[in-house]
């Protein structure tokens, strides 16, 4: 390296219009290094003050090519992961600060009910059919069956004050729980039964004659559909007999469409009143919190189950506009 001396004197000749090969011969260096100290400017970099990053180059674009490989292969993506991948010698705190700074967040993936081809095209068949045949939606009754359980849903989320200590038990085996069958009438009232042990094609044929028919008659006459999805036990041969012998008519419905039913509504209204408390211990608890909810809902709330029916019509625009796909509201 050229002093800062032969640098300025270099220069100084350089002004007096002295040629490079003149000048090299005077300093006895090559023209290419002559050149070099008169038009090169040195500028200083102060240095960087504070700690050495601990992920290097060459450590960052190992993380970034592993990300791609999981990504394309539809793997998780965990700290943890991408540490003993890519063997790097950090902690994994150190590893996550890094995937935050590369604008990526760990949250819980969404599940979506996968459609193909052909479910979007019936989808869009059937929402057609609808709206052409003008289809009467305050004459239909909506039905649906789900599961409750002792320990409630997995998103039960709180704000607690940070120096209490909130918990909620996690079973290992299955906590227990009960089939509830719903059915919602446009006048705002639900009907509930909680099932009992199996819900075969025989329980469901006794759910609809004791249950269904009896209500829906004495709310409706015979001016009513009745809607279900397409779930087994509904389509047995048993269950279809009964259905034309009482002349119910049933709404066609296509496969793979709870965004559809108005029932899946009710249901996180429900749920949300039901897990609101303390876990439950025993079947008749949780048993008597459904009933209790679902009489103060008919009580109490018929008006709010009463507008569901109104988002219908967007639901089916939404899913003539989406070309079939699932509609959320």
């Amino acid at each position: 390296m050229r002093s800062e001396v032969e640098r300025k004197l270099v220069k100084k000749l350089r002004n007096e219009k002295k040629s490079f090969k003149e000048i090299s011969e005077i300093f006895g260096l090559s023209r290419h290094i002559v050149r070099h100290l008169c038009v090169y400017n040195k500028v200083p970099h102060p240095k960087k003050r504070g700690k050495k990053p601990i992920l290097q180059n060459n450590n960052k674009l190992q993380i970034k090519r592993m990300l791609s490989t999981l990504k394309n292969e539809g793997k998780r993506i965990d700290a943890t992961k991408i540490k003993n991948l890519c063997q790097l010698n950090v902690s994994t705190s150190t590893i996550r600060r890094h995937l935050v700074k590369m604008g990526m967040k760990y949250r819980n993936i969404p599940r979506h009910i996968f459609l193909t081809k052909i479910h979007k095209e019936k989808r869009v068949q059937m929402v057609k059919k609808w709206i052409t045949n003008n289809h009467d939606w305050n004459q239909t009754i909506f039905s649906d069956e789900k599961r409750f359980s002792f320990d409630g849903p997995d998103n039960w989320m709180s704000y607690v004050d940070r120096k209490c200590k909130m918990e909620r038990e996690r079973r290992q085996c299955k906590g227990g729980g009960v089939m509830v069958w719903l059915m919602v009438m446009p006048n705002g009232l639900l009907s509930h039964k909680i099932i009992q042990g199996k819900f075969g094609s025989k329980e469901y044929l006794d759910l609809l004659k004791t249950s269904v028919v009896p209500i829906s008659k004495l709310n409706y006459g015979s001016h009513y559909f009745f809607q279900e999805d397409n779930c087994s036990v509904h389509k047995a041969r048993v269950v279809q007999n009964f259905m034309k012998e009482s002349q119910i008519k049933i709404l066609d419905w296509p496969a793979k469409s709870p965004d559809l039913n108005i029932v899946e509504d009710i249901w996180k209204l429900l749920s949300t009143e039901i897990y609101d408390g303390p876990q439950f211990r025993n079947i008749s608890d949780l048993k008597a919190k459904i009933n209790d909810t679902i009489t103060d809902f008919n009580s109490a709330k018929r008006e709010m189950l009463q507008a569901l029916y109104a988002t219908i019509r967007p639901r089916l625009c939404k899913v003539l506009v989406g070309k079939g796909n699932i509609c959320n509201l």
